[in-house]
Order: structure tokens, then sequence, then C-alpha cells
């Protein structure tokens, strides 16, 4: 659990680093910011499962709580950028970065707050999720119990 929370960390800081990199306009600054969001979710959430088991403790119900709040607030913003991104972009360029850090910020949700999307050592394996078929997420057999 300490390796997803460093890792989402470090995918975090990586993105910042590269985004910088970028002359992007404000539908991409907006898309960015949800998929940087997101991933701090999964970072902090992965290093409290961490340190819940360090601790031999059990989820605190204000946690659960947050995460149920933080499930339907993310929701929400989804939908707000994608209304939003067309009306804010600069060009087709900012549009098109847009909408793929928008993708990628809405399966980092799915797969933190609804279903599993990663399977096996190395992440995606289609063959394991066809085998198994969509296991609902960590967060969400949390929330839901």
């Amino acid at each position: 659990m300490l390796n997803l929370a460093i890792g989402e960390f470090a995918a975090l800081l990586t993105f910042i680093f590269v985004y910088r990199l970028l002359d992007l306009g404000m539908a991409s600054l907006v898309a960015f910011s949800y998929l940087i969001l997101i991933l701090l979710q999964g970072s902090v959430y992965w290093f409290y499962r961490y340190i819940l088991i360090v601790n031999k403790k059990r989820v605190n119900q204000r946690m659960i709580g947050l995460l149920k709040f933080l499930r339907r607030l993310n929701m929400i913003v989804l939908v707000a950028i994608s209304i939003v991104i067309p009306i804010i972009r600069s060009s087709n360029k900012d549009l098109m970065i847009a909408i793929g850090l928008f993708l990628f910020g809405m399966i980092e949700y799915i797969n933190y707050y609804w279903y599993r999307l990663s399977y096996g050592k190395s992440g995606f394996n289609i063959r394991i999720l066809l085998n198994t078929g969509l296991q609902k997420s960590n967060i969400n057999k949390l929330i839901t119990k």
C-alpha cells in the first residue's frame, strides 16, 4: 500500500513537472487540475490505509464520510468540467489536450471510487479483466459496507 501511495504521488509530481513545460490554455489547466486532485486523493487514501495497517487500526467513520463526500463532489466537478472545457478553450490544441486529461481524470475517478480497473502485476490486463469481470474498488467496498 505504501508503494501505491508513493507511486500515485510520484505520478502527480511528474505530471505537474511535464505540464509546466507545455504552453497550454485554461481548458487544459482545468482538466489537469482535476486529474491532479484525483491522484492526490488516491495517494492520500493509500497512505492512510498503510498507516492503519502499521498501527493495527480500523478505518475511522469520519474517513468513510469524507470518502463518500469526495465521491459525490468529484462527480459534480467532473460534470462541471465537461461543460466548461469547450467554453474556455483557447485553441484546438488546448481542447484536445484538455479532453485527454479529462478522460484520464475520469478513468482515475472510476478506478478509485467505483471499479478497480487495474488487474495483474503490470496494471491493466484485459485477459484477467475479461475472466473476472469488474470488481468494486477498495474505496467503493469501504463506503458501501
